[in-house]
């Protein structure tokens, strides 16, 4: 469903109108970063449709059989906006076989992205914090490249890292430990099982002339029992997993393992160390994480306060009649 007024044609001036609309909403962030959600699908009242900036090139998802109907308009649009020097499509996600679409990507108009783009980012809006640098994988990367929708807690994550022992666990290319090291970090373990994502961390800490060592390649689930056996600590934790819940039948599994993982979390911070935990799985309510990191708190014998809760960046905006658009949940925890 485009628009729910039958007289209004859905065409070329529809899609411009709604796209402009996106980014205007967005232009008070354009100080703090060249990365940008420029169009948050049904948030933005364009469903099945994702447009990320990174630097003058335009990556675009089209989820659903509407989107892909429209492309080619899409593209033309998108390719007209100030700066957009090429546009990518990377409908290469899984859900595109429930409309029976095949998974796509590739240069859609323009200039195609390099290897690695280079985006900057500062602090949240309202604060002064030096710029720091990303190098973003368009065509290989999860999602459309970088996870921008954690921008304001890797503000957070930096605000809390002074003379801190930090983990960040499913580090991915890096962004939360480059913020930890940016806050003054005492030391940073950045842990993950890709070792494409990891060579992707290490440039990024060195574009940024921060420490590469502590890069940790294996599973987050069995190097962290490892810790726990040999009497690891931390100051600090980040733990953002990728999404256990893809259907409603996986949300028990789920929880199970967003509970282990947490439970394990919990075992190796130090007497009032902080953790900062997510969960993307957007069948997972807040309600329910929370209660999963109760159940975890309590098996670790660990008295546990919620400092803050977390979400997503506000270029990903939540509609009031699309709840479902609050999918990332997180809490900043102390543990006693």
């Amino acid at each position: 469903m485009w628009t729910w007024d039958e007289a209004e044609p859905v065409d070329e001036h529809f899609f411009s109108r709604r796209l402009t609309q996106a980014i205007e909403a967005r232009a008070a962030l354009a100080g703090h970063t060249n990365a940008l959600r420029w169009v948050n699908a049904e948030n933005d009242n364009l469903p099945g449709l994702i447009v990320d900036h990174y630097a003058g090139f335009a990556v675009c998802q089209f989820l659903t059989t509407g989107a892909e109907y429209w492309k080619d308009t899409i593209a033309v649009v998108v390719a007209a906006q100030p700066g957009v020097r090429g546009v990518y499509e990377r409908s290469d996600v899984d859900v595109r076989a429930k409309e029976g679409l095949p998974s796509r990507a590739g240069v859609l108009s323009g200039e195609a992205p390099p290897t690695l783009v280079e985006v900057w980012e500062a602090d949240a809006p309202g604060t002064n914090g030096p710029r720091v640098r990303f190098a973003v994988d368009i065509a290989r990367g999860h999602k459309t490249g970088f996870y921008l929708d954690q921008r304001d807690n890797r503000a957070v994550v930096a605000a809390l890292a002074r003379r801190q022992e930090v983990l960040n666990a499913f580090a991915y290319t890096g962004a939360f430990s480059v913020k930890a090291w940016q806050g003054g970090a005492s030391a940073v373990t950045s842990l993950d099982s890709s070792g494409s994502a990891l060579a992707l961390a290490r440039r990024n800490l060195a574009l940024n002339g921060m420490p590469e060592g502590g890069v940790v390649e294996g599973d987050v689930f069995k190097v962290l029992r490892e810790y726990r056996d040999a009497e690891r600590r931390f100051d600090l934790i980040i733990l953002d997993p990728p999404k256990f819940a893809h259907t409603e039948n996986q949300i028990r599994k789920a929880t199970r393992a967003y509970k282990d993982i947490n439970w394990l979390a919990f075992r190796l911070l130090r007497p009032g160390g902080r953790l900062v935990t997510f969960s993307c799985s957007g069948l997972v309510s807040e309600d329910l994480f929370q209660k999963v990191l109760f159940g975890a708190a309590l098996d670790a014998g660990r008295d546990v306060q919620i400092i803050r809760r977390l979400g997503q960046a506000s270029d990903h905006p939540v509609l009031l009649t699309f709840p479902e658009g609050a999918y990332l949940k997180g809490f900043l925890c102390r543990a006693s």
